[in-house]
């Protein structure tokens, strides 16, 4: 342990490292407060009492403001304390002295914190200082006790009658100001480790960089604590040779400045944390949706005053109202698309007046660019507009406890002010007014429809609708191969001339417009999009859900519905020898009591494992907000899918997962995992796909 060093030739880090004790973890604990309490209790007024002596102002009697409180049941370490002054007094007045003096007090401190080990060595100093105070403020006092603890205390070296010697007054300020000032910065770092008690660093991040540095601001101000004790016993001894203080003086100074200011910045989050604490608690148990609204669009922590619009008190509109947050970026082609959405459900919900809709989009900065955004997309809506929606807390409530990540969300409130669905926008863009009354509960009976597909199909066409409630067999198809969707029109229209045993046919092909097209796969992937963001297992829908967006690039593909209820779906070629060779199993439909479904599937299975089973995959595009699984199961043979940018299914087992992440740059980095993905991990490029590429004859 080198001990021979100057401080002041030494770099934080230099002196963090040589102060560090490994292994050692603080054990000793005692009220540290208390003890502060009372080193600060004597040294304020102490040091007054030596400023009263130096400059004449004795004010008897007088109040020292800002007294601690001290717990009844403290008891001091004195000998700890003792222990410590005997280690800092009359000692050699220089730099090197003073530092082996602060490192042998730090290692004596090595099982306390590094605040208490600063309030310690502070304390030892006051039992001494505090008394010397006392005396010299009060030495030429009648009484003989006072005078006779005085001389012991070294006070006849410092006085000339009447008052104090003017050799040693300059020391004498010059010591007293510097202890004020280390008595400051040991405030400001038993301030800090209150907030690290009380706070969460990742609640507030400038006190993980106010405490990074704390072990050296404790090493400076005990240093400077043993300086102050040398120049002591030297006035006492009056010693020619004495302890320079003025560049601890400038280094205590600026070390003050500093915790102050990162106090500051800690007080500010704080300040911050506090409100949106504060907003958790209220939101827990609201009263009603009017003080709901109030806290959240016109908190006191709003940066800019807010603006509601179309010209109406919304906190009067919505009273005994249910309420439906729309909360967004400022995308003009994704709102406007939301817009058109909305629309129906604003009729709806304004004809029978029981529902408000309030659009509040989020913008970190409102400028010219975004105004004039803001204001084409406020003449598309006819619903409540918030502008200039800025209060810190009010958007961390909504993106940490109504998960908004960047894409719109819906949030739907009753007139109590309880949230009934914490984001109706997937369920809204997919059911539209059947959506009603947007709450979980008829999001989960949704969800479990049956009927889903062809009830997302009834848009395309009316004759669709009319085939449903007639409950048709109505194949849908479609593919990138034209000659493909020629022939199995061809080969299905002929079974529905053909007039097959418990089946009436009916054809619709998607390809045959590509506006058609386009709105069924944006369709598909919006109700992908839907069961993602609840659904956590895979269940019967998801599944076909899969198997359609793994058609999307496919030669050709084919849906099967009975009415409205999807009862097969397959790959187009395969598809397409069944119903060429219908005559091999028509005999199906004649000899059992099995549904034309139920023997297309049996016999097209069977022609599935004769062809080899192709690949299966699919894409997820990436969106803020959505949570991808850590794996999935393919369809077909219930295999964990190989997840490589997409999740991909070979039908057999395979034990790990291919990662491919592609970036921007045009690298490809290749992973390979044996364990499961964490979702976090999976979001490295653009999209995520599922694909199945194995042929496995014994399970499929």
């Amino acid at each position: 342990m080198a001990c021979n060093k100057k401080p002041f030739q030494m770099t934080d880090d230099e002196i963090k490292k040589e102060i560090s004790v490994p292994g050692i973890h603080t054990t000793e604990k005692f009220d540290v407060a208390s003890l502060f309490a009372i080193v600060t209790n004597i040294l304020k007024p102490a040091t007054i009492a030596a400023d009263n002596v130096i400059w004449g102002t004795k004010q008897p009697h007088m109040e020292i403001k800002g007294e601690r409180v001290i717990a009844t049941s403290f008891i001091p370490p004195l000998c700890t304390l003792k222990e410590l002054s005997y280690e800092m007094v009359c000692k050699d007045p220089s730099e090197e002295t003073a530092y082996k003096t602060t490192k042998s007090i730090l290692e004596k401190l090595k099982n306390y914190s590094w605040h208490v080990r600063a309030v310690l060595t502070l304390a030892a100093f006051t039992l001494d200082y505090g008394d010397f105070c006392r005396h010299l403020d009060q030495f030429h006092s009648s009484d003989q006790l006072t005078k006779s603890m005085g001389i012991l205390k070294g006070i006849p070296a410092l006085l000339t009658r009447p008052s104090i010697d003017h050799n040693h007054e300059s020391e004498i300020v010059e010591v007293n100001k510097l202890i004020k000032d280390t008595l400051n910065v040991i405030d400001c770092i038993v301030t800090l480790e209150e907030r690290c008690v009380k706070y969460n660093p990742k609640d507030v991040p400038a006190l993980s960089i106010a405490t990074d540095n704390i072990s050296v601001c404790v090493f400076w101000a005990i240093i400077t604590v043993v300086v102050c004790t040398t120049r002591m016993c030297c006035l006492i001894k009056d010693e020619r040779k004495t302890q320079e203080l003025s560049r601890f003086a400038e280094k205590i100074n600026a070390i003050h400045v500093k915790l102050k200011l990162q106090i500051q910045l800690c007080n500010e989050e704080i300040e911050k944390i506090e409100a949106y604490w504060k907003l958790i608690r209220f939101l827990k148990e609201p009263l009603d949706i009017v003080e709901v609204l109030k806290v959240l669009l016109f908190a006191s922590d709003s940066r800019q005053q807010v603006k509601i619009f179309h010209n109406e008190l919304i906190l009067e509109a919505v009273k005994t109202k249910k309420v439906l947050l729309f909360f967004s970026g400022m995308d003009v082609d994704n709102i406007t698309e939301y817009v058109s959405i909305l629309n129906p459900i604003y009729e709806k919900v304004t004809s029978n007046n029981e529902y408000k809709i309030v659009w509040i989009p989020i913008v970190e900065q409102w400028t010219i660019e975004m105004q004039k955004k803001f204001e084409l997309l406020r003449s598309k809506m006819s619903w409540f507009v918030v502008q200039n929606f800025s209060s810190i807390s009010a958007i961390k409530y909504v993106k940490e406890q109504w998960h908004y990540k960047n894409e719109p969300i819906i949030v739907a409130l009753n007139s109590q002010g309880t949230v009934e669905h914490y984001n109706a926008v997937h369920m809204i863009k997919i059911w539209g007014t059947s959506a009603f009354p947007f709450t979980d509960r008829r999001d989960e009976e949704l969800r479990k429809r049956e009927d889903w597909f062809g009830s997302l199909m009834i848009e395309f066409s009316a004759d669709i609708s009319t085939w449903i409630k007639e409950e048709k067999h109505i194949f849908f198809y479609g593919g990138k191969d034209f000659t493909w969707i020629k022939e199995f029109c061809k080969e299905a229209t002929g079974l529905a001339i053909d007039d097959v045993k418990g089946a009436r046919i009916s054809l619709f092909n998607v390809e045959k417009d590509s506006g058609i097209q386009r709105r069924f796969w944006k369709l598909i992937d919006n109700f992908s999009l839907y069961k993602s963001h609840m659904v956590t297992e895979v269940d019967t829908v998801t599944m076909e859900v899969q198997k359609l967006l793994s058609y999307k690039n496919a030669k050709g593909w084919v849906v099967l519905c009975k009415g409205a209820r999807l009862v097969f779906s397959g790959y187009g070629t395969t598809v397409l020898t069944v119903l060429k060779n219908f005559d091999e199993w028509k005999q199906c439909l004649n000899d059992s009591a099995f549904s034309f479904e139920v023997c297309l599937e049996k016999y097209y299975n069977e022609q599935l494992r004769k062809d080899g089973l192709p690949c299966r995959d699919f894409d997820i595009p990436k969106i803020d907000g959505l949570l991808i699984p850590d794996c999935r199961k393919c369809p077909d043979c219930s295999e964990i899918m190989e997840m490589s940018i997409r999740f991909k299914c070979c039908h057999q087992n395979q034990r790990g997962f291919n990662l491919n992440c592609s970036h921007n740059n045009g690298h490809v980095t290749k992973v390979q995992l044996k364990e499961k993905v964490s979702p976090v991990s999976l979001v490295c490029g653009m999209t995520v796909t599922a694909a199945c590429e194995s042929h496995c004859q014994n399970k499929c």
